[in-house]
Protein backbone atom coordinates (compact mmCIF):
# COMPACT_ATOMS: atom_id res chain seq x y z
CA UNK A 1 0.00 0.00 0.00
CA UNK A 2 1.53 3.29 -1.10
CA UNK A 3 1.28 6.15 1.39
CA UNK A 4 2.63 9.68 1.19
CA UNK A 5 4.75 10.46 4.22
CA UNK A 6 5.93 13.91 5.27
CA UNK A 7 9.62 14.68 5.04
CA UNK A 8 11.74 13.29 7.86
CA UNK A 9 11.29 15.45 10.93
CA UNK A 10 14.42 15.54 13.07
CA UNK A 11 12.28 15.96 16.18
CA UNK A 12 9.98 13.02 15.42
CA UNK A 13 12.55 10.31 16.01
CA UNK A 14 13.79 7.69 18.45
CA UNK A 15 17.35 6.38 18.86
CA UNK A 16 18.34 3.11 17.21
CA UNK A 17 17.47 0.28 19.59
CA UNK A 18 20.33 -2.21 19.40
CA UNK A 19 18.34 -4.73 21.46
CA UNK A 20 15.61 -5.43 18.89
CA UNK A 21 15.47 -9.09 17.95
CA UNK A 22 13.28 -11.83 16.49
CA UNK A 23 13.86 -15.31 15.05
CA UNK A 24 10.60 -15.23 13.13
CA UNK A 25 10.97 -16.95 9.71
CA UNK A 26 9.41 -13.96 7.91
CA UNK A 27 12.06 -11.64 9.28
CA UNK A 28 14.88 -13.98 8.37
CA UNK A 29 13.55 -14.29 4.81
CA UNK A 30 13.21 -10.52 4.42
CA UNK A 31 16.75 -9.94 5.66
CA UNK A 32 18.10 -12.59 3.27
CA UNK A 33 16.39 -10.75 0.40
CA UNK A 34 17.78 -7.36 1.46
CA UNK A 35 21.23 -8.85 1.97
CA UNK A 36 21.26 -9.98 -1.65
CA UNK A 37 19.61 -6.94 -3.24
CA UNK A 38 21.81 -4.43 -1.37
CA UNK A 39 24.97 -6.38 -2.13
CA UNK A 40 25.97 -6.72 1.51
CA UNK A 41 28.21 -9.70 0.81
CA UNK A 42 31.05 -7.26 0.01
CA UNK A 43 31.15 -6.35 3.72
CA UNK A 44 31.82 -9.89 4.91
CA UNK A 45 35.08 -10.12 6.87
CA UNK A 46 38.08 -11.70 5.22
CA UNK A 47 39.98 -14.48 6.94
CA UNK A 48 38.93 -16.98 9.58
CA UNK A 49 38.14 -14.58 12.39
CA UNK A 50 34.51 -15.01 13.40
CA UNK A 51 32.72 -11.91 14.76
CA UNK A 52 30.37 -12.14 17.73
CA UNK A 53 27.51 -10.95 15.53
CA UNK A 54 27.27 -11.84 11.84
CA UNK A 55 26.55 -9.29 9.13
CA UNK A 56 23.07 -10.72 8.58
CA UNK A 57 22.33 -10.49 12.29
CA UNK A 58 23.37 -6.81 12.37
CA UNK A 59 21.14 -6.26 9.35
CA UNK A 60 18.27 -7.97 11.18
CA UNK A 61 18.55 -5.63 14.18
CA UNK A 62 18.48 -2.56 11.92
CA UNK A 63 15.57 -3.78 9.78
CA UNK A 64 13.57 -4.92 12.80
CA UNK A 65 13.95 -1.54 14.48
CA UNK A 66 12.83 0.22 11.29
CA UNK A 67 9.86 -2.17 11.20
CA UNK A 68 8.96 -1.50 14.85
CA UNK A 69 9.00 2.25 14.21
CA UNK A 70 6.88 1.74 11.08
CA UNK A 71 4.29 -0.26 13.04
CA UNK A 72 4.08 2.47 15.70
CA UNK A 73 4.14 5.52 13.45
CA UNK A 74 5.09 5.37 9.75
CA UNK A 75 6.48 8.93 9.91
CA UNK A 76 8.79 8.14 12.83
CA UNK A 77 12.52 8.11 12.04
CA UNK A 78 15.54 6.60 13.79
CA UNK A 79 18.39 8.60 15.25
CA UNK A 80 21.34 6.74 13.72
CA UNK A 81 24.86 7.52 14.86
CA UNK A 82 27.66 7.14 12.33
CA UNK A 83 30.34 7.40 14.98
CA UNK A 84 32.35 4.22 15.57
CA UNK A 85 32.53 4.95 19.32
CA UNK A 86 28.79 4.38 19.66
CA UNK A 87 29.06 0.71 18.73
CA UNK A 88 31.21 -0.89 21.43
CA UNK A 89 30.91 -4.66 21.08
CA UNK A 90 32.17 -5.14 24.64
CA UNK A 91 29.71 -2.65 26.15
CA UNK A 92 27.18 -3.93 28.68
CA UNK A 93 24.71 -1.56 26.96
CA UNK A 94 25.17 -3.38 23.62
CA UNK A 95 24.35 -6.91 24.71
CA UNK A 96 23.54 -8.08 21.17
CA UNK A 97 27.11 -7.12 20.19
CA UNK A 98 26.13 -4.88 17.26
CA UNK A 99 29.45 -3.93 15.58
CA UNK A 100 30.61 -0.74 13.90
CA UNK A 101 29.98 -2.41 10.56
CA UNK A 102 26.29 -1.62 10.95
CA UNK A 103 27.25 1.85 9.66
CA UNK A 104 28.38 0.27 6.38
CA UNK A 105 25.24 -1.89 6.26
CA UNK A 106 23.06 1.20 6.54
CA UNK A 107 25.06 2.99 3.82
CA UNK A 108 24.51 0.17 1.30
CA UNK A 109 20.78 0.04 2.14
CA UNK A 110 20.63 3.77 1.31
CA UNK A 111 22.37 3.16 -2.03
CA UNK A 112 19.96 0.30 -2.77
CA UNK A 113 16.96 2.55 -2.12
CA UNK A 114 15.62 0.90 1.04
CA UNK A 115 16.55 3.69 3.50
CA UNK A 116 16.37 7.47 3.23
CA UNK A 117 18.45 9.87 5.34
CA UNK A 118 18.34 13.31 6.89
CA UNK A 119 22.04 14.20 7.47
CA UNK A 120 23.42 14.90 10.93
CA UNK A 121 23.33 18.49 12.12
CA UNK A 122 25.55 20.53 14.41
CA UNK A 123 24.93 24.19 15.09
CA UNK A 124 27.96 26.42 14.74
CA UNK A 125 27.47 27.71 18.27
CA UNK A 126 29.65 25.58 20.52
CA UNK A 127 27.09 25.27 23.33
CA UNK A 128 24.17 24.26 21.12
CA UNK A 129 22.90 20.75 20.53
CA UNK A 130 23.87 18.50 17.66
CA UNK A 131 21.76 15.77 16.10
CA UNK A 132 22.65 12.40 14.65
CA UNK A 133 21.62 11.31 11.16
CA UNK A 134 17.93 10.43 10.92
CA UNK A 135 16.99 7.40 8.83
CA UNK A 136 13.63 6.01 7.72
CA UNK A 137 12.22 3.30 5.48
CA UNK A 138 11.60 4.18 1.83
CA UNK A 139 8.53 3.17 -0.17
CA UNK A 140 10.47 0.15 -1.47
CA UNK A 141 11.06 -1.13 2.07
CA UNK A 142 7.52 -0.29 3.18
CA UNK A 143 6.15 -2.46 0.39
CA UNK A 144 8.17 -5.35 1.80
CA UNK A 145 6.95 -4.52 5.34
CA UNK A 146 3.37 -4.68 4.09
CA UNK A 147 3.82 -8.36 3.30
CA UNK A 148 4.83 -9.27 6.85
CA UNK A 149 2.35 -10.65 9.37
CA UNK A 150 4.68 -10.46 12.37
CA UNK A 151 3.34 -8.25 15.16
CA UNK A 152 5.02 -6.24 17.92
CA UNK A 153 4.27 -9.09 20.35
CA UNK A 154 6.51 -11.35 18.24
CA UNK A 155 9.46 -8.96 18.46
CA UNK A 156 11.71 -8.71 21.50
CA UNK A 157 12.64 -5.03 21.68
CA UNK A 158 14.79 -5.56 24.77
CA UNK A 159 16.76 -8.72 24.01
CA UNK A 160 19.56 -9.14 26.57
CA UNK A 161 19.23 -5.45 27.50
CA UNK A 162 20.94 -4.34 30.71
CA UNK A 163 18.34 -3.17 33.23
CA UNK A 164 20.75 -1.78 35.86
CA UNK A 165 22.21 1.41 34.38
CA UNK A 166 24.91 3.66 35.76
CA UNK A 167 24.94 7.35 34.84
CA UNK A 168 27.65 9.90 35.44
CA UNK A 169 25.19 12.33 37.02
CA UNK A 170 21.49 13.01 37.29
CA UNK A 171 19.92 14.37 34.11
CA UNK A 172 16.17 13.95 33.82
CA UNK A 173 16.26 14.13 30.03
CA UNK A 174 15.78 11.05 27.81
CA UNK A 175 17.88 12.62 25.05
CA UNK A 176 20.89 12.57 27.36
CA UNK A 177 20.46 8.90 28.22
CA UNK A 178 23.06 7.46 25.84
CA UNK A 179 25.86 9.90 26.55
CA UNK A 180 25.35 9.67 30.30
CA UNK A 181 25.76 5.89 30.56
CA UNK A 182 28.88 4.73 32.39
CA UNK A 183 30.46 1.33 31.76
CA UNK A 184 31.09 -0.84 34.79
CA UNK A 185 32.72 -4.24 35.11
CA UNK A 186 31.33 -6.83 37.51
CA UNK A 187 34.86 -8.10 38.16
CA UNK A 188 35.87 -4.67 39.48
CA UNK A 189 33.01 -4.39 41.98
CA UNK A 190 33.42 -5.13 45.70
CA UNK A 191 31.73 -8.37 46.74
CA UNK A 192 28.89 -6.61 48.58
CA UNK A 193 28.05 -4.41 45.57
CA UNK A 194 28.19 -7.35 43.17
CA UNK A 195 25.74 -9.29 45.36
CA UNK A 196 23.49 -6.22 45.60
CA UNK A 197 23.41 -5.64 41.82
CA UNK A 198 22.86 -9.32 41.08
CA UNK A 199 19.89 -9.28 43.45
CA UNK A 200 18.42 -6.07 42.02
CA UNK A 201 18.97 -7.27 38.45
CA UNK A 202 17.29 -10.59 39.21
CA UNK A 203 14.28 -8.87 40.80
CA UNK A 204 13.92 -6.46 37.90
CA UNK A 205 14.26 -9.24 35.31
CA UNK A 206 11.34 -11.12 36.88
CA UNK A 207 9.33 -7.88 37.09
CA UNK A 208 9.94 -7.11 33.41
CA UNK A 209 8.83 -10.61 32.48
CA UNK A 210 5.61 -10.05 34.43
CA UNK A 211 5.04 -6.71 32.66
CA UNK A 212 5.63 -8.32 29.27
CA UNK A 213 2.84 -10.79 30.03
CA UNK A 214 0.46 -8.17 31.41
CA UNK A 215 -2.08 -6.28 29.30
CA UNK A 216 -1.65 -2.59 30.17
CA UNK A 217 -3.68 -0.16 28.08
CA UNK A 218 -6.17 2.72 28.06
CA UNK A 219 -9.64 1.61 26.88
CA UNK A 220 -10.68 4.96 25.40
CA UNK A 221 -7.64 5.19 23.10
CA UNK A 222 -8.41 4.40 19.48
CA UNK A 223 -4.73 3.91 18.70
CA UNK A 224 -1.87 2.16 20.49
CA UNK A 225 0.29 5.26 19.93
CA UNK A 226 -0.32 8.94 20.45
CA UNK A 227 1.53 12.21 20.07
CA UNK A 228 2.57 14.18 23.12
CA UNK A 229 4.08 17.65 23.17
CA UNK A 230 6.91 17.99 25.68
CA UNK A 231 6.26 21.11 27.77
CA UNK A 232 9.32 21.32 30.00
CA UNK A 233 13.08 21.07 29.78
CA UNK A 234 15.43 21.46 26.85
CA UNK A 235 13.10 19.44 24.58
CA UNK A 236 10.07 21.69 25.22
CA UNK A 237 7.94 21.98 22.09
CA UNK A 238 9.08 18.65 20.68
CA UNK A 239 6.46 16.15 19.56
CA UNK A 240 7.00 12.71 21.07
CA UNK A 241 5.40 9.49 19.85
CA UNK A 242 4.33 7.37 22.82
CA UNK A 243 3.60 3.69 22.29
CA UNK A 244 1.27 1.83 24.63
CA UNK A 245 2.38 -1.43 23.10
CA UNK A 246 4.65 -4.27 24.20
CA UNK A 247 7.71 -2.39 22.94
CA UNK A 248 7.37 0.26 25.66
CA UNK A 249 6.95 -1.66 28.92
CA UNK A 250 10.59 -2.41 29.77
CA UNK A 251 11.73 -0.90 33.09
CA UNK A 252 15.29 -0.08 34.16
CA UNK A 253 16.89 1.26 37.32
CA UNK A 254 19.27 4.18 36.93
CA UNK A 255 21.95 4.90 39.50
CA UNK A 256 23.86 8.18 39.39
CA UNK A 257 27.24 9.82 40.02
CA UNK A 258 29.14 6.95 38.41
CA UNK A 259 31.25 4.59 40.48
CA UNK A 260 32.01 7.36 42.97
CA UNK A 261 28.32 7.25 43.96
CA UNK A 262 28.89 3.69 45.28
CA UNK A 263 25.41 2.70 44.01
CA UNK A 264 23.88 4.87 46.74
CA UNK A 265 22.76 7.77 44.56
CA UNK A 266 19.58 7.58 42.52
CA UNK A 267 18.43 4.09 41.67
CA UNK A 268 14.96 5.06 40.51
CA UNK A 269 12.82 3.02 38.13
CA UNK A 270 12.48 4.53 34.65
CA UNK A 271 10.76 3.94 31.31
CA UNK A 272 7.44 2.22 30.88
CA UNK A 273 4.92 4.28 28.93
CA UNK A 274 2.94 5.07 32.09
CA UNK A 275 5.83 7.35 33.09
CA UNK A 276 5.63 9.18 29.77
CA UNK A 277 2.01 10.35 29.88
CA UNK A 278 0.20 13.05 31.83
CA UNK A 279 -1.38 12.27 35.18
CA UNK A 280 -4.86 12.80 33.73
CA UNK A 281 -4.23 9.96 31.27
CA UNK A 282 -2.64 7.74 33.93
CA UNK A 283 -5.98 7.67 35.75
CA UNK A 284 -7.48 5.93 32.69
CA UNK A 285 -5.03 3.01 32.68
CA UNK A 286 -6.47 -0.49 32.87
CA UNK A 287 -4.35 -3.47 33.94
CA UNK A 288 -5.55 -6.83 32.59
CA UNK A 289 -8.80 -5.11 31.63
CA UNK A 290 -9.48 -3.82 35.17
CA UNK A 291 -9.64 -0.15 36.27
CA UNK A 292 -6.75 1.04 38.39
CA UNK A 293 -6.04 3.47 41.20
CA UNK A 294 -2.92 5.58 41.62
CA UNK A 295 -1.69 5.98 45.18
CA UNK A 296 1.00 8.57 45.87
CA UNK A 297 2.90 9.78 48.90
CA UNK A 298 2.19 13.28 50.15
CA UNK A 299 5.16 15.68 49.89
CA UNK A 300 7.43 12.63 49.79
CA UNK A 301 10.93 14.14 49.76
CA UNK A 302 10.13 16.96 52.22
CA UNK A 303 8.64 14.32 54.52
CA UNK A 304 11.70 12.08 54.19
CA UNK A 305 13.94 15.01 55.09
CA UNK A 306 11.77 16.25 57.92
CA UNK A 307 11.44 12.78 59.45
CA UNK A 308 15.24 12.50 59.44
CA UNK A 309 15.32 15.80 61.33
CA UNK A 310 12.88 14.48 63.91
CA UNK A 311 9.83 16.54 62.89
CA UNK A 312 6.67 15.11 61.32
CA UNK A 313 5.18 17.47 58.74
CA UNK A 314 1.53 18.39 58.63
CA UNK A 315 -0.67 17.20 55.78
CA UNK A 316 0.00 20.27 53.60
CA UNK A 317 3.44 21.73 54.34
CA UNK A 318 3.26 24.03 51.30
CA UNK A 319 0.30 26.07 52.59
CA UNK A 320 1.53 29.38 54.06
CA UNK A 321 -1.89 30.44 55.27
CA UNK A 322 -3.12 33.93 54.41
CA UNK A 323 0.36 35.28 53.75
CA UNK A 324 0.88 36.17 50.06
CA UNK A 325 4.44 36.78 48.90
CA UNK A 326 5.41 38.55 46.73
CA UNK A 327 2.76 41.05 45.58
CA UNK A 328 2.48 39.53 42.07
CA UNK A 329 1.05 36.33 43.56
CA UNK A 330 -2.68 36.88 43.84
CA UNK A 331 -4.16 33.61 45.13
CA UNK A 332 -3.33 31.06 47.83
CA UNK A 333 -3.57 28.27 45.26
CA UNK A 334 -0.97 29.91 43.04
CA UNK A 335 1.32 30.55 45.99
CA UNK A 336 1.02 26.97 47.22
CA UNK A 337 2.00 25.67 43.77
CA UNK A 338 5.03 27.99 43.70
CA UNK A 339 6.12 27.06 47.22
CA UNK A 340 5.88 23.35 46.35
CA UNK A 341 7.94 23.80 43.19
CA UNK A 342 10.49 25.98 44.95
CA UNK A 343 10.95 23.49 47.81
CA UNK A 344 11.38 20.61 45.36
CA UNK A 345 13.92 22.65 43.39
CA UNK A 346 15.66 23.43 46.66
CA UNK A 347 15.93 19.72 47.43
CA UNK A 348 17.42 19.07 43.98
CA UNK A 349 19.81 22.03 43.73
CA UNK A 350 23.11 22.55 45.52
CA UNK A 351 22.80 26.35 45.72
CA UNK A 352 20.13 29.04 46.04
CA UNK A 353 21.02 30.47 42.63
CA UNK A 354 20.58 27.13 40.85
CA UNK A 355 17.29 26.45 42.63
CA UNK A 356 15.86 29.84 41.66
CA UNK A 357 16.95 29.49 38.04
CA UNK A 358 15.51 25.98 37.84
CA UNK A 359 12.23 27.35 39.22
CA UNK A 360 12.03 29.95 36.44
CA UNK A 361 12.98 27.41 33.77
CA UNK A 362 10.38 24.86 34.80
CA UNK A 363 7.51 26.26 32.74
CA UNK A 364 8.23 28.94 30.17
CA UNK A 365 4.51 29.56 29.69
CA UNK A 366 4.05 30.75 33.27
CA UNK A 367 4.86 34.46 32.93
CA UNK A 368 4.41 35.17 36.64
CA UNK A 369 6.85 32.42 37.67
CA UNK A 370 9.32 33.57 35.01
CA UNK A 371 9.18 37.11 36.36
CA UNK A 372 10.01 36.32 40.00
CA UNK A 373 13.42 37.60 41.02
CA UNK A 374 15.92 35.85 43.28
CA UNK A 375 14.97 38.25 46.08
CA UNK A 376 11.27 37.43 45.71
CA UNK A 377 11.91 33.69 45.56
CA UNK A 378 14.20 33.91 48.59
CA UNK A 379 11.37 35.62 50.50
CA UNK A 380 8.99 32.84 49.50
CA UNK A 381 11.45 30.17 50.61
CA UNK A 382 12.15 32.02 53.87
CA UNK A 383 8.42 32.03 54.63
CA UNK A 384 8.35 28.24 54.15
CA UNK A 385 11.38 27.80 56.44
CA UNK A 386 9.81 30.09 59.05
CA UNK A 387 6.84 27.71 59.14
CA UNK A 388 9.16 24.66 59.12
CA UNK A 389 12.40 25.78 60.83
CA UNK A 390 13.88 22.25 60.67
CA UNK A 391 14.69 22.95 56.99
CA UNK A 392 16.94 25.91 57.80
CA UNK A 393 20.33 25.21 56.21
CA UNK A 394 19.09 21.96 54.64
CA UNK A 395 17.54 23.11 51.37
CA UNK A 396 19.75 23.95 48.37
CA UNK A 397 22.44 21.55 49.57
CA UNK A 398 22.04 18.82 46.93
CA UNK A 399 19.88 16.28 48.76
CA UNK A 400 18.00 14.89 45.73
CA UNK A 401 20.08 11.88 44.69
CA UNK A 402 20.38 10.61 48.25
CA UNK A 403 16.61 10.90 48.75
CA UNK A 404 15.98 9.29 45.35
CA UNK A 405 17.97 6.30 46.53
CA UNK A 406 15.73 6.04 49.59
CA UNK A 407 12.52 6.27 47.57
CA UNK A 408 13.91 3.73 45.07
CA UNK A 409 14.55 1.27 47.92
CA UNK A 410 10.94 1.69 49.03
CA UNK A 411 9.69 1.27 45.46
CA UNK A 412 11.79 -1.86 45.03
CA UNK A 413 10.26 -3.45 48.13
CA UNK A 414 6.76 -2.63 46.89
CA UNK A 415 7.38 -3.91 43.36
CA UNK A 416 9.10 -7.08 44.57
CA UNK A 417 6.27 -7.88 47.01
CA UNK A 418 3.64 -7.80 44.29
CA UNK A 419 5.84 -9.40 41.63
CA UNK A 420 6.30 -12.45 43.83
CA UNK A 421 2.50 -12.71 43.88
CA UNK A 422 2.24 -12.22 40.08
CA UNK A 423 0.40 -8.93 40.65
CA UNK A 424 1.60 -6.12 38.36
CA UNK A 425 2.11 -2.71 39.95
CA UNK A 426 3.36 0.32 38.01
CA UNK A 427 5.78 2.78 39.57
CA UNK A 428 6.10 6.51 38.89
CA UNK A 429 8.84 7.22 41.47
CA UNK A 430 6.71 8.09 44.52
CA UNK A 431 3.34 6.90 43.24
CA UNK A 432 2.03 3.47 42.29
CA UNK A 433 -0.73 2.24 39.98
CA UNK A 434 -2.50 -1.03 40.70
CA UNK A 435 -5.81 -2.75 39.96
CA UNK A 436 -8.45 -0.99 42.05
CA UNK A 437 -9.32 -4.05 44.13
CA UNK A 438 -5.68 -4.34 45.29
CA UNK A 439 -5.54 -0.78 46.64
CA UNK A 440 -5.90 -1.69 50.35
CA UNK A 441 -3.01 -4.16 50.10
CA UNK A 442 -0.89 -1.61 48.21
CA UNK A 443 -1.39 1.01 50.93
CA UNK A 444 -0.49 -1.50 53.64
CA UNK A 445 2.71 -2.48 51.79
CA UNK A 446 3.61 1.18 51.22
CA UNK A 447 3.52 1.74 54.98
CA UNK A 448 5.51 -1.40 55.72
CA UNK A 449 8.17 -0.67 53.06
CA UNK A 450 8.55 2.96 54.15
CA UNK A 451 8.93 1.98 57.79
CA UNK A 452 11.41 -0.77 56.92
CA UNK A 453 13.66 1.68 55.03
CA UNK A 454 13.24 4.85 57.13
CA UNK A 455 11.72 3.81 60.50
CA UNK A 456 8.86 6.20 59.72
CA UNK A 457 5.66 6.21 57.70
CA UNK A 458 4.43 8.91 55.31
CA UNK A 459 0.81 9.62 54.47
CA UNK A 460 -0.47 8.78 51.00
CA UNK A 461 -3.70 9.25 49.12
CA UNK A 462 -5.52 8.23 45.95
CA UNK A 463 -5.19 10.57 42.99
CA UNK A 464 -8.05 9.20 40.86
CA UNK A 465 -11.54 10.55 40.66
CA UNK A 466 -13.97 7.90 41.87
CA UNK A 467 -17.69 7.30 42.24
CA UNK A 468 -18.78 7.93 45.82
CA UNK A 469 -21.58 5.80 47.27
CA UNK A 470 -23.35 5.50 50.61
CA UNK A 471 -24.70 2.29 52.05
CA UNK A 472 -25.91 0.83 55.31
CA UNK A 473 -23.75 -1.61 57.27
CA UNK A 474 -24.70 -3.72 60.27
CA UNK A 475 -22.74 -6.20 62.35
CA UNK A 476 -21.99 -7.68 65.75
CA UNK A 477 -19.35 -5.08 66.60
CA UNK A 478 -20.32 -2.61 69.30
CA UNK A 479 -21.78 0.50 67.73
CA UNK A 480 -22.79 -1.33 64.55
CA UNK A 481 -25.74 -3.33 65.90
CA UNK A 482 -28.08 -0.91 64.17
CA UNK A 483 -27.59 -0.03 60.47
CA UNK A 484 -24.94 2.67 60.00
CA UNK A 485 -24.52 4.66 56.79
CA UNK A 486 -20.94 4.45 55.46
CA UNK A 487 -19.25 5.98 52.44
CA UNK A 488 -17.41 3.84 49.88
CA UNK A 489 -15.95 4.30 46.41
CA UNK A 490 -15.93 2.47 43.10
CA UNK A 491 -13.75 3.26 40.07
CA UNK A 492 -14.97 5.25 37.11
CA UNK A 493 -15.16 2.73 34.29
CA UNK A 494 -14.38 3.62 30.70
CA UNK A 495 -16.34 2.42 27.67
CA UNK A 496 -13.77 0.57 25.58
CA UNK A 497 -13.13 1.54 21.97
CA UNK A 498 -13.29 -1.17 19.32
CA UNK A 499 -9.57 -0.68 18.77
CA UNK A 500 -8.91 -1.39 22.45
CA UNK A 501 -10.92 -4.61 22.18
CA UNK A 502 -8.84 -5.57 19.14
CA UNK A 503 -5.60 -4.90 21.03
CA UNK A 504 -6.85 -6.96 23.96
CA UNK A 505 -7.82 -9.85 21.67
CA UNK A 506 -4.42 -9.76 19.96
CA UNK A 507 -2.62 -9.74 23.30
CA UNK A 508 -4.76 -12.60 24.62
CA UNK A 509 -4.01 -14.68 21.56
CA UNK A 510 -0.27 -14.00 21.88
CA UNK A 511 -0.39 -14.86 25.59
CA UNK A 512 -2.04 -18.19 24.85
CA UNK A 513 0.71 -19.05 22.37
CA UNK A 514 3.55 -17.90 24.62
CA UNK A 515 5.29 -20.20 27.05
CA UNK A 516 4.61 -18.03 30.11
Amino acid sequence: MSIELPKIDRWNSEPLDVHTWSDHPEVKALCDQLYDEAGLAVLEPKGNRKPKRTLKESLRVLILDLYVKWLKDPSLSIGFSKSNKDYKVGSRYNALFIPRKIIDVEALLVVAGFIEELPHFKDRESNSRSYTTRIRHTQALRELFDKLTIDLHDIDTHANEECIILHDKYVDDPDDDTIRKIEYNDNDLPEDKLVLLDTLRGQLTVYNKLLKHTFIDIPSYTSSTFKRTITKGRSAGRQQTISLGPDNKFVVRVFNEGLKGHWQRGGRFYRGWWQQIDKEDRSKIYINDKPTLEVDFKAFHPNLLSNELGVRLDDDPYDLGDLLLPDVITTKEQQRAYVKLLVLMGINADSDKKAFQAFRNDDRQDKVANSLTNIQLAALLDAFIKKHPQFDGILNTGQALRLMNIDSQIANLVIDHFTQKDIPVLCIHDSFIIQYDREPELRRILDQATHQVTNHTINHDIKNERHTHHGKVTGNIKGYEEPVVVKYHTPIRIDPSSQYLDRKAKFTKWLELSEY
